[in-house]
């Protein structure tokens, strides 16, 4: 069966109204909470938290960061869901495309979330001062708002500066691999004792790289520790609820839930 057979099937159709969910939260999370402008919280010249250099170069942008998420994860699930049911054509394009589907739906419903607690929460980031580049004068030891800052890189850069809680590329990356990292543990079956550890090993990879986005923006300085911590633990809550909307708990099984037949656990 070709992809184009598929979508004809009633087996997308029945998927139909949360793809046009997931496409719509993702033209919302684009469109709009990414601008939504944040609360302008008031902050110390003397707060050493806020002091730190501001990376011109990124480890990983935000561009990049969408982009990793974007691709990886259904490139690599299209490369075992095809391999592993390479006899089954109709059947591999069902568990694929549920399974894009769902991290599609993890990671544009939180980065929405993050965007809007960005907002709301209003906290500055590490490189904030930079950004401000408060007039000469300020007082040193007072609580001030914007209306001192020169904003040097210009008032994108400086309102931005005020979205640092929670983290959206930990959110995000934690979102979309720890799906991925979930999916393949049971794709490979993980959950029988009998399986060499190898197995484990590679279901647990996509998470190394959720580890080092996320901690690559505490190296840039462009979030406190705690901040990625919020965003993985909404990552992960977010990857755990739309994985468990489309599939079974890994031990029980690998296929989607509404699939007509459950294939058994099978090496690739």
């Amino acid at each position: 069966m070709s992809l184009a057979a598929y979508v004809r099937s009633p087996r997308f159709r029945r998927h139909f109204p949360d793809w046009i969910a997931a496409i719509l939260i993702t033209v919302f999370f684009l469109g709009v909470a990414e601008h939504i402008v944040p609360f302008h919280r008031q902050f110390k010249l003397s707060d050493p938290t806020i002091q730190h250099p501001f990376a011109l170069v990124e480890r990983v942008s935000g561009p990049e960061c969408l982009v990793l998420a974007a691709f990886i994860p259904p490139i690599v699930m299209a490369l075992v869901t095809f391999i592993k049911h390479r006899n089954r054509p109709d059947h591999a394009w069902h568990v694929w495309t549920v399974s894009v589907l769902g991290v599609f739906l993890a990671v544009s419903t939180v980065g929405t979330a993050t965007d809007i607690l960005k907002a709301w929460i209003g906290r500055p980031r590490p490189d904030f001062l930079v950004r401000c580049g408060p007039r000469q004068g300020t007082p040193f030891d007072e609580y001030v708002t914007a209306e001192v800052c020169t904003a040097p890189f210009g008032m994108m850069v400086l309102e931005d500066g005020m979205r640092s809680t929670p983290s959206g590329h930990s959110a995000i990356s934690f979102a979309a691999f720890g799906f991925l990292s979930a999916w393949l543990a049971a794709q490979f079956g993980v959950a029988a004792t009998e399986r060499p550890i190898h197995w484990h090993f590679a279901a647990l990879l996509p998470l190394v790289l959720a580890f080092y986005v996320a901690l690559s923006r505490t190296q840039d300085y462009r979030h406190h520790f705690v901040d990625i911590i919020l965003g993985a633990f909404l990552g992960i809550g977010a990857a755990t609820t739309c994985y468990r909307k489309y599939f079974p708990a890994i031990s029980e099984g690998a296929d989607p839930l509404d699939s007509a037949d459950q294939e058994p656990q099978l090496p690739l």
